[in-house]
């Protein structure tokens, strides 16, 4: 799980840095977990979705990028407290 759970953490990074991130590495990413961490993951998997699939929306609308990738940071955030309250991370 560690390989999986950091590949999903190094892609909200990226796109958190500026960067974007394409379906195909969305289509590639599995990760397992369970609880807290586990629906962690999963909203950070959703929400990157829909960063992808927005794509060209967010091109076009500053507004919306940003808050987008706020979300993001929510995520990520999210994952952090699951981690911290877990000794799997």
């Amino acid at each position: 799980m560690e390989r999986d759970f950091k590949e999903v953490v190094g892609l909200l990074m990226r796109v958190l840095g500026g960067g974007e991130v394409s379906h195909k590495e969305l289509d590639d990413l599995g990760f397992e977990a369970d609880g807290e961490l586990e629906t962690a993951l999963n909203e950070a998997y959703v929400k990157l979705r829909e960063f992808a699939n927005d794509r060209e929306l967010r091109l076009n609308d500053v507004e919306l990028d940003r808050d987008m990738r706020s979300r993001l940071q929510d995520c990520l955030d999210k994952i952090v407290k699951a981690c911290d309250q877990t000794s799997r991370c």
